[in-house]
């Protein structure tokens, strides 16, 4: 590895150190891991996500955008099926919940307009 690489890893922000500490320990390391140990993970992890964003960024590019979809993303992990799954299990969530949502606020509207226009007559 060059130093600009080793430098370029020295100045990350440790974004994910209190989330990968939380998952070293739900999947059975000790409550407090070695800050080494969890360095490490968070490189990898940090890694794959730039990677993934960089893949998604070229298939974007192939299909001539500038902007980069879910889908981009889905046909990067085309290969890995558990992960591919569960992107297109969080996107059915995603929608049943905003059709909630949007059902809940449709239905409270009608009820409060209900209540006000009954209250002026």
């Amino acid at each position: 590895m060059s130093a600009e690489g080793i430098s370029r890893k020295r100045k990350r922000p440790n974004l994910f150190t209190n989330d990968v500490r939380a998952l070293m320990y739900a999947f059975g390391d000790v409550p407090n891991p070695e800050p080494e140990s969890v360095a490490a993970l968070e490189d990898i992890l940090t890694d794959y996500i730039v990677d993934m964003c960089h893949e998604a960024a070229r298939m974007a590019r192939t299909t001539n955008r500038n902007k980069v979809k879910v889908d981009d993303f889905k046909f990067a992990l085309r290969r890995d099926y558990r992960k591919l799954g569960r992107v297109e299990e969080l996107q059915r969530l995603s929608k049943e919940i905003h059709e909630a949502r949007k059902t809940f606020d449709d239905s409270e509207g009608k009820s409060l307009s209900k209540n006000f226009g009954d209250k002026d007559k």
